[in-house]
């Protein structure tokens, strides 16, 4: 069986906070997060199109992207919604740019996150995101995938 996987890549800046970690963590920061979104499917054959031979074409695989991960999150702040300190910041809803989720918001945790969220938008067009890795920091990657 053969095939072939595409991967685009898009860096937004977030902050969050680890409520329960033993160090430095547990205070609110900041990342250069960089997603990097792997994806099959077909090959486009269809005689003069624009994309003939390709799976999706880089430009719509980036929009998709954009819509769904930099237009929603960057620049913004992502709290476990258990998480006192954001009961503060509930306060500045409508003002300030923060994403409440039901779980910790780890790279693990993000990445499972956004995959989920890319998924169904991405299917529609017939291509499957085979994996989704985000970068939280030049050394430091979380991956996730379904098997």
């Amino acid at each position: 069986m053969e095939g072939c996987l595409i991967t685009k890549k898009i860096e937004i800046d977030m902050g969050h906070r680890v409520p329960n970690h033993k160090g430095k963590c547990k205070n609110p920061h900041g990342h250069r997060y960089i997603f990097e979104v792997s994806v099959d499917g077909n090959l486009i054959k269809k005689k003069g199109d624009s994309s003939e031979g390709m799976i999706i074409d880089f430009s719509d695989l980036k929009k998709v992207m954009i819509d769904y991960i930099d237009r929603p999150y960057d620049h913004s702040f992502m709290f476990y919604y258990e998480d006192k300190l954001g009961e503060f910041w509930r306060k500045f809803k409508g003002q300030l740019k923060i994403h409440y989720v039901d779980f910790i918001p780890t790279v693990e945790n993000i990445a499972k996150h956004v995959f989920k969220i890319l998924k169904e938008p991405l299917e529609k067009n017939r291509i499957k995101l085979k994996s989704l890795r985000v970068w939280e920091t030049p050394t430091c990657s979380a991956i996730y995938y379904e098997s």
